[in-house]
């Protein structure tokens, strides 16, 4: 694949065509409303917005997401596999699959499931699991998840995918955590797996469970087989507390952020979009844009006015903690501004 320089900007655009089978009590997409489009007319708008992308001479660079979840059909994979052979990106959308979302599959189905994906170029299997068994399924929403996406996971590793597990760690997932990495080393090894603990984001669903959430003491007593898992959860592989990140925010080392366009496609907007050209979609939303951001205050006042400075509770990112001040903040003083254009939003 060819290298892409860093750009001046960045956008994302964003379709959710694909519907989620279950729904987990975590989800970091929050409330759902798929679209109605298909996917080709959506595909149609990205493909032309990657065509001007070429014109710009590295000024802007443009990615795409559909969702809910990774479940294409197959029109929808022959579609974007032409799309990216034509216009490479950084991280392919067929490379990898999430497992969430997905619908019960027999065994033998599963196989010729991932087996097609990997025909289209899929070459990773990512799994989110909270505890095994009932304790994951409860969490999922649906009985049988766990051995599902086991399954799912056993399979893709013997067709020679790599394996991602992300293991959630909770106040009720805690006790199961040593059986599900036992678990997780039985399947298929292969160079290129990868494997990662995180508590639950400040995102979505996820902010409906703050009383699962741990806190220091819990992560400063964590075992040390755990260790491993925790350095490759964050860039810093490390977990704050949100005393700690004040403390670091406080000290000025807060991680500067540059913020990207986020243009999200829905029956609502199509067809304006396909009226407007791109050089007109890109001039609205970053003055969209501007004018969301204009209205946060900013992150030293956030911090000062909402932190607290004996919380203990842990926030794995920096957006988690961002996020839940400027709720805080919103709480006192409902403000009308489109959330959904700034990197504190929902999900949703």
């Amino acid at each position: 694949m060819t290298s892409i320089a860093r750009p001046a900007r960045r956008m994302l655009v964003h379709a959710k065509l694909f519907p989620c089978a279950h729904s987990c009590k975590y989800c970091l997409m929050g409330d759902k409303k798929l679209t109605r489009m298909t996917s080709e007319r959506f595909l149609r708008l990205v493909e032309r917005l990657l065509e001007w992308e070429l014109e710009q001479a590295g000024e802007i660079y443009i990615s795409y997401v559909l969702n809910y979840t990774s479940d294409y059909d197959r029109k929808t994979l022959g579609l974007v596999r032409d799309l990216e052979l034509k216009f490479p990106r950084s991280y392919p959308t067929l490379s990898g699959i999430t497992l969430g979302g997905l619908r019960w599959r027999a065994r033998a189905e599963l196989r010729e499931w991932l087996l097609e994906r990997q025909a289209f170029g899929c070459r990773t299997a990512h799994a989110s699991l909270a505890g095994i068994g009932g304790v994951h399924d409860a969490w999922n929403g649906r009985a049988g998840n766990f051995d599902l996406i086991m399954s799912t996971l056993e399979i893709a590793g013997d067709i020679g995918m790599a394996l991602g597990a992300r293991l959630f760690v909770a106040r009720s997932t805690l006790p199961h955590l040593r059986a599900l990495d036992d678990m997780l080393n039985q399947l298929p090894k292969h160079d290129g797996d990868w494997r990662y603990a995180l508590p639950f984001f400040y995102f979505g669903w996820g902010v409906r469970h703050e009383e699962e959430r741990i806190d220091e003491k819990i992560r400063d007593a964590l075992p040390a087989w755990m260790e491993p898992l925790i350095r490759e959860s964050t860039r810093e592989g490390v977990w704050r507390s949100e005393r700690e990140w004040i403390d670091l925010v406080r000290g000025g080392r807060f991680a500067a952020r540059e913020p990207q366009l986020i243009l999200n496609v829905n029956d609502g907007n199509i067809e304006q979009l396909e009226n407007m050209s791109c050089d007109e979609i890109v001039a609205e939303y970053d003055a969209r844009t501007r004018a969301a951001y204009a209205v946060i205050p900013a992150l030293n006042e956030l911090c000062e006015r909402y932190g607290d400075r004996d919380g203990t509770k842990i926030y794995p990112l920096q957006r988690c903690i961002e996020m839940k001040w400027l709720d805080l903040h919103l709480a006192e003083h409902p403000t009308d501004f489109e959330r959904p254009l700034t990197h504190l939003q929902m999900g949703n």
